[in-house]
């Protein structure tokens, strides 16, 4: 809607009318019948909407347009367009716009989501920090920031944490946080609604423009001629840009490649699947923030965090049925064997059968929050060497395998390259109960 009030919208075309009529632009008996009832009901940038009576006098308006908008234009010093609508179709057309603005500029940041709560690890720490920073320090460093990664790692999280973070300690910027498909449906109805450049103006204002699930941006075409021309404005003008999506930027798939190269040219950060430590914080965590007494057993958290851990919302998700079964069933303590019977009928959660290399390799890479690829290539950092001492160590423990046939399933790795890896996990346990311990975890994943 426009910013003058309902009586200078009056005033103005009061002074519109007299134009025409002291013009001689039409019979006197047609003025007074089909031009003088019209209201001029908005004005803004975009143009003027006049409001007319009837079908009859839309069409001697439509017919006689040009001289209507040229007396509007003189009264208003500007080149002005102008929409013909009739009464009764201003509801729809007032519903319609002030529904695009309510999708732009209503606050869907979700309190719950903050940077306190985010429990940081090995698998999340960079897209954490990187998130911070653009909070801190908008425009300045990563602009985009690209995080990507599997559903329910922690993406959305981040974002809305971001948002709060402003709200908070800078309440005079202007923070929009929006759908993918949400932002396709408001193109698409204000595109219809022929209110395109307002809802573009409300976008470029934003101090910082949030997106989640940027990936699903290619069902709209004209959305990503429109989002490119939005992002450029704000990108020029130091504005935070920050996305989310399933996949990295390089293979998002139906995406203009110029809107894909520019998702490149910021800082593009993956978030993995929780390694334990960072499992078992979540679940803590999660338990704090319920502020019930609970009695749970260290054990039970450890052997959720350990069967659990794909992702965050798997985790919570068990968690609480773990905590409704304790209500329902009432025992003094939960503990080991109560969460075994919990989850006894669930298919995650069923006997392993048959031992096998692949199963050994999932476990732990589960555990440590690693690829398969990873734990077979020649990288050497700490966690992902230790990783793999520990899944040979198993193979060779547990399914009796020859060394050399361990080294092949290993990417080819000599005999006694193997051997010592072996003996270095022999020798670890005994001496680092933590090393210890997370042995003893995988093995207790792996039902041995």
């Amino acid at each position: 809607m426009s910013n003058y009030t309902r009586n200078s919208l009056q005033l103005i075309w009061n002074q519109t009318l007299d134009k025409l009529k002291t013009g001689a632009f039409f019979d006197m008996a047609i003025f007074n019948t089909y031009i003088h009832e019209s209201k001029l009901y908005d004005l803004n940038q975009n143009g003027a909407v006049v409001i007319v009576p009837s079908f009859v006098s839309r069409q001697i308006f439509e017919n006689n347009k040009a001289v209507i908008e040229k007396a509007l234009s003189e009264v208003l010093d500007q080149t002005i367009t102008i929409n013909f609508t009739l009464k009764k179709d201003i509801q729809n057309y007032t519903e319609l716009n002030e529904e695009n603005k309510k999708i732009i500029l209503e606050d869907k940041l979700l309190d719950k989501y903050t940077f306190d709560n985010f429990v940081v690890g090995h698998s999340n720490r960079e897209s954490q920090a990187a998130a911070l920073s653009c909070a801190v320090n908008p425009g300045e460093f990563f602009n985009p920031l690209f995080i990507y990664g599997n559903s329910g790692l922690g993406k959305t999280h981040l974002l809305h944490a971001i948002g709060n973070y402003v709200k908070e300690h800078s309440p005079e910027k202007k923070v929009i946080y929006i759908y993918s498909e949400d932002f396709i449906s408001l193109i698409v109805n204000s595109i219809r609604d022929k209110t395109i450049e307002e809802v573009k103006r409300i976008i470029e204002e934003a101090d910082y423009l949030l997106i989640d699930d940027i990936q699903r941006l290619k069902q709209g075409e004209r959305s990503q001629e429109i989002f490119f021309n939005l992002y450029n404005n704000l990108f020029s003008k130091g504005k935070q840009i920050v996305l989310t999506s399933d996949i990295h930027p390089s293979e998002l798939k139906g995406i203009e490649n110029r809107l894909i190269s520019r998702f490149n040219s910021g800082l593009s950060v993956g978030i993995d699947s929780p390694e334990f430590e960072t499992s078992l914080a979540i679940l803590e965590k999660k338990i704090e923030e319920r502020n019930e007494q609970l009695l749970i057993e260290r054990s039970v958290l450890e052997y959720i965090a350990t069967t659990y851990s794909n992702d965050v919302r798997e985790l919570e998700g068990n968690l609480n049925k773990l905590i409704f079964k304790a209500i329902l069933y009432n025992p003094k303590v939960i503990d080991l064997d109560f969460a075994i019977m919990a989850f006894k009928d669930d298919p995650n959660n069923k006997s392993p059968g048959v031992l096998t290399v692949s199963k050994i390799k999932k476990a732990v890479c589960d555990f440590y929050g690693l690829t398969k690829s990873q734990l077979e290539s020649k990288m050497k950092t700490t966690n992902i060497s230790n990783a793999r001492h520990i899944a040979i160590y198993l193979c060779r423990k547990h399914l009796d395998m020859p060394f050399a046939k361990i080294g092949m399933e290993f990417g080819g790795r000599d005999h006694s390259t193997i051997m010592a890896s072996y003996e270095k996990v022999n020798k670890l346990i005994k001496e680092k109960e933590l090393f210890a311990s997370a042995v003893m975890k995988i093995e207790k994943k792996l039902g041995i």
